[in-house]
């Protein structure tokens, strides 16, 4: 067995290769959730230690007590971004669900979701982190520095696509262009929801 770390430490260090097959074959939903859990408290509690800080510096005194309820903000915080998020991957996963099986596969929606739980984190951690590189390679404001990170962003997000079909198409054992057009049907469906919901 295998634990949902390693799984994710095998997509992000081989994401077309092993990684891919070791989700494909031991992942599941409840390892894939919890990792993403941890990892969502490890960025809040991140986020916490840079702004804490900044409250500190230029607030009044009185703010500081803030800083008191950090550990219960990070906490609240983290539950939050966790709930909406995996309500978000379980709407999504549902309808690409009901997508997939107007195409005859035999996989379940238990499979789907660990697609999307995993393609989450591996864009999740594959994009912030070049957005962190980005914004170190662009100290000057440069207007070719600028081009390039945002060219280099711009790769990485085709990247992380082309690889969250991979690893769909591995899970589902399905071709890549249905898995692609599936993903295509479920943007369309996404636009026409929040179209409807603010009209």
């Amino acid at each position: 067995m295998t634990t949902g770390f390693s799984d994710l430490k095998e997509l992000l260090l081989h994401p077309l290769g092993k990684g891919s097959d070791q989700i494909a074959q031991y992942g599941t939903t409840k390892k894939g959730l919890l990792t993403f859990l941890v990892l969502e408290f490890l960025c809040c509690l991140l986020l916490g230690f840079l702004i804490a800080p900044l409250v500190g510096f230029f607030m009044p005194h009185y703010y500081r007590e803030i800083m008191a309820w950090g550990s219960v903000i990070v906490v609240i915080a983290t539950f939050v971004i966790f709930v909406g998020q995996t309500v978000s991957i379980a709407l999504n996963s549902a309808i690409f669900y009901g997508l997939y099986r107007l195409t005859k596969g035999t996989a379940s929606w238990t499979d789907v979701a660990k697609g999307f739980i995993y393609g989450k984190l591996f864009s999740d951690i594959y994009i912030v982190g070049i957005l962190i590189l980005a914004s170190l390679m662009v100290p000057s404001y440069s207007t070719s520095a600028l081009w390039l990170a945002v060219a280099i962003v711009l790769g990485v997000f085709i990247w992380a696509i082309y690889v969250n079909v991979h690893l769909m198409s591995r899970i589902l054992d399905s071709k890549k262009l249905t898995v692609f057009v599936l993903y295509i049907g479920l943007a369309i469906i996404n636009v026409i929801i929040r179209y409807m919901l603010v009209s």
